[in-house]
């Protein structure tokens, strides 16, 4: 396809910058409202080489990103993120960015741990076609699903059930958050779908930003160790989220699980929230959409994952 006349594709300079950002963002968000759309001022400055701004004449008309980050595995994860002006789409600027990041990335790759494979990543919702379409003809395939899903707690009225025998809930002390976040790097440890390990530090920051109201959560203890733990956090006056379901190994098949997401569900409810999401995997082994649809949530959105292996050939994608 014919790119548009006067288009041009420059390196990110500074404040002016970001202002042509923020106007690309506020129209891709007039569409998609929830777009997740990193850039320079959300993100370290080591993603700057890979940060182009396209411009038709003086307007900006979209801008590239790439993120980065090595997985349980050791595969060595390169995103490639990309956004359009609506008004510009479906003129070639996708495929010239794509181009133009597969082409930079190879050239010079960012220095990451691990000694796993570097890979490119590619997102395209359920609801963005086009994006799919482009990532398919630029060699990417479908690696996994994400799935968002939602509870009505109004509908479902959830009531709080008994743990398993043996296992207790008490509130988080202090000096026991190591042992939370030990347990969910335990319970994620043998996870095939693009997890990335959780310093206890990224933990605490985590629970300082956005998850301090540890009333919301469930922990479930066996003696001093944690057995199970679902972490609740508020996002509005009305939503709650679900960012961490884990059970450890031992305690699985014994109703751990459905106790403590039961539980957490009416928590949420007599904070007052109507409604609660979570996040998981449709390929899940344990087949975690199922059980969560038991729950009562419901589908609200996929988003599938694209990858594509990192190799040396040039690609034109058209």
């Amino acid at each position: 396809m014919t790119m548009p006349a006067a288009f041009t594709l420059s390196a990110f300079t500074g404040d002016a910058d970001i202002r042509a950002i923020e106007a690309v963002r506020s129209a891709v968000r007039t569409v998609k409202p929830d777009a997740w759309m990193p850039g320079p001022d959300t993100d370290p400055a080591s993603r700057l080489p890979y940060c182009r701004i396209a411009r038709v004449g003086d307007a900006p008309v979209g801008y590239t990103w790439m993120d980065w980050w090595t997985e349980r595995d050791g595969t060595r994860l390169l995103l490639l993120l990309g956004y359009v002006h609506p008004h510009w789409r479906r003129r070639g600027i996708g495929g010239h960015f794509l181009t133009w990041q597969l082409e930079a990335a190879r050239q010079d790759p960012p220095a990451m741990d691990g000694d796993g494979p570097y890979v490119f990543g590619g997102n395209a919702d359920i609801d963005q076609p086009d994006v799919r379409n482009l990532l398919m003809r630029a060699g990417f395939r479908l690696a996994f699903t994400a799935m968002d899903l939602e509870c009505d707690l109004e509908e479902t009225a959830p009531a709080p059930v008994p743990l398993p025998d043996g296992l207790v809930e008490r509130r988080l002390g202090e000096v026991e958050h190591r042992l939370v976040h030990a347990a969910i790097e335990e319970s994620f440890a043998t996870s095939t779908h693009g997890y990335v390990p959780r310093t206890y530090e990224r933990y605490r920051r985590d629970v300082a930003d956005r998850q301090s109201d540890t009333g919301l959560w469930c922990v479930a203890w066996d003696g001093d160790e944690v057995a199970g733990v679902v972490i609740n956090e508020k996002v509005d006056a009305g939503t709650g989220l679900t960012p961490w379901v884990a059970v450890r190994k031992r305690y699985r098949r014994r109703g751990l699980a459905t106790a403590l997401v039961r539980n957490g569900l009416a928590r949420c409810s007599a904070a007052g929230l109507k409604r609660v999401r979570i996040a998981t995997i449709l390929e899940n082994a344990n087949q975690t959409v199922g059980f969560y649809e038991r729950m009562g949530y419901r589908e609200v959105l996929r988003r599938p994952r694209y990858r594509r292996p990192f190799d040396r050939s040039g690609v034109t994608v058209a």
